[in-house]
């Protein structure tokens, strides 16, 4: 129990996807198979990878190639800023501490405006202007050249720091000097500039006008400003190479594939068509591979029919040839008997019937020699319309009864189902039946039935017609043979029966436009079947 218990504790739990996790999956497998059937994403995926690859190899070449020159310059910028800093400290303090103003000045949103702690303070209030203004130099000023005066309105000074030596000055020229210059203001401070800045201030002391100016000359500093050079030519250089070096390794399978194809395509040319393009991946490529093979079977099997088509059309010649020849042979020679003046009428009369007759077997070879090259045409155009089959062959036996009769034969039809109904060329279709049932009483070995049987649609649509018939000895080598063009049995070969060789192969052709199936089975030594197979309508 203790080990279960341990084993069972150690054991990891499953951790089930959650549905983020299977959504991201899920868009994840969908991108990768878009871009991988679509050699456009693809591109656009390649291009746009190689210019991110392209724009960090051209900053880091840019960042390498980085050089740093020190440049030293004389600035006064610095003491500008102080000397500008210490005036605007100065004056803002003196004009906003409550420290400076009669209690009797002062107003409560002086005292809710106060900037400093010690404004309100009443025990810090300092009426001593020199007091005031030593102060606010120790408190405020950055540099110890700073000179700092305060005067009435007629100029006369009324405080001035040691390091002023005027007596007295002329206000109104100072002040247009300051505000010519304009050194105060942000933003207008010349930084090459060495002369003496002034700043000019008006404001009230104890109830008293004043002006405040305050003096003082910029110490030169001497700066070293970085420079920084890069040489771009080169990092663009870089970039580049690296986004034409990618953009041919991610498409060099493409690419290779592309020259595959091109390559299938010219041995396709020289006429070996048996040669196949390479089938990889699927996407606009692929399908061209598949359009390609299926371009040179068809032709494959177009330049197969063509010479299947040349070789049966000397077989039928030479076919033709033979079987034409050996009637009109008979007729010539029937003929030329007939034009003898020393036979008798009786022997003429016999030689022209005979002539006569071998005609009509001529003509009739003809007639079926010509309906075998017609169904065989291409341009041969059939007419389809509905037909009961179990209708039309009621008919034909009923025609066909007096011939077998003849022979001393009954027809004897059997029908599994009486609604039978194809989609045929009726005219052909009774060519079909007819050549079946006059094979099986002209060939008819003894008196046995002719049995015709017809059965309803299977399960993949097809109804089956069977014409059994009896027969003299027949070989399996013979049963495979039978519907060739100008095939006989032997014993077929008789004047008594005759035979073109064409009935069976005309029969084969009408059953194949019908996109049906037709084929013989020996059941005995002496009884054979033909079994036809052709499609039916589905009635509901």
């Amino acid at each position: 129990m203790k080990n279960k218990f341990m084993k069972s504790r150690n054991k990891k739990p499953i951790q089930k996807e959650s549905r983020i996790d299977r959504f991201f999956l899920r868009m994840d497998n969908f991108i990768r198979a878009k871009i991988s059937s679509n050699i456009q994403l693809e591109l656009i995926f390649a291009v746009a990878f190689c210019l991110v690859l392209a724009f960090l190899a051209y900053n880091i070449t840019f960042n390498m190639t980085r050089k740093v020159t020190l440049n030293q310059f004389i600035s006064y910028e610095q003491g500008m800023h102080d000397i500008s800093a210490s005036a605007n400290d100065i004056a803002e303090r003196m004009l906003n501490d409550l420290r400076y103003k009669e209690e009797d000045e002062i107003t409560q949103e002086m005292r809710d405006n106060a900037r400093y702690p010690s404004e309100n303070n009443p025990d810090t209030k300092q009426f001593n202007l020199e007091q005031a203004m030593q102060n606010l130099i120790m408190d405020f000023a950055r540099t110890n050249t700073l000179k700092l005066m305060v005067t009435d309105l007629q100029g006369e000074i009324l405080f001035k720091t040691d390091n002023v030596t005027e007596a007295r000055v002329d206000i109104f020229p100072v002040i247009k000097s300051a505000y010519d210059i304009d050194f105060y203001k942000d933003g207008q401070i010349d930084e090459d500039s060495a002369g003496e800045l002034i700043f000019v201030y008006p404001m009230n002391f104890l109830k008293r006008d004043i002006y405040l100016i305050i003096k003082d000359t910029p110490i030169a500093d001497i700066q070293t400003t970085p420079y920084y050079t890069y040489n771009t030519s080169l990092s663009i250089f870089v970039g580049f190479f690296f986004f034409i070096s990618g953009f041919l390794i991610l498409t060099k399978n493409k690419m290779d594939y592309i020259q595959e194809l091109s390559n299938t395509v010219r041995v396709i040319s020289t006429g070996n068509l048996k040669h196949k393009a390479p089938v990889k991946g699927n996407d606009e490529l692929t399908h061209l591979a598949k359009s390609i093979n299926l371009m040179a079977q068809d032709i494959d099997e177009r330049i197969e029919e063509e010479r299947n088509l040349e070789k049966t059309k000397q077989e039928l010649i030479t076919n033709v040839s033979h079987d034409l020849r050996t009637p009109l042979t008979s007729i010539i020679g029937y003929l030329g008997l007939a034009k003898s003046e020393k036979i008798s009428p009786e022997q003429k009369n016999e030689y022209i019937d005979i002539a006569y007759s071998k005609s009509e077997r001529l003509k009739e070879l003809i007639s079926e020699l010509f309906e075998y090259t017609k169904l065989q045409s291409p341009d041969n155009k059939s007419v389809f319309s509905p037909v009961n089959v179990v209708d039309l062959l009621d008919q034909l036996i009923e025609e066909m009864i007096p011939i077998a009769e003849e022979r001393g034969i009954q027809i004897q039809k059997n029908a599994k189902s009486k609604d039978v109904v194809l989609q045929a060329d009726v005219p052909q279709l009774v060519r079909l039946f007819e050549n079946l049932i006059s094979n099986a009483i002209k060939y008819a070995y003894t008196n046995d039935p002719i049995l015709i049987t017809v059965d309803g649609a299977d399960a993949n649509g097809f109804s089956t017609l069977t014409f059994e018939n009896t027969i003299d000895h027949i070989t399996d080598e013979e049963i495979d043979k039978m519907f060739e063009r100008f095939y006989r049995l032997e014993k077929s070969r008789s004047s008594e029966t005759g035979g073109s060789g064409l009935g069976l192969a005309i029969s084969e052709s009408i059953v194949h436009l019908h996109q049906g199936r037709i084929y013989a089975k020996k059941l005995t030594d002496q009884r054979i079947s033909i079994i036809v197979q052709l499609p039916v309508i589905q009635t509901s």
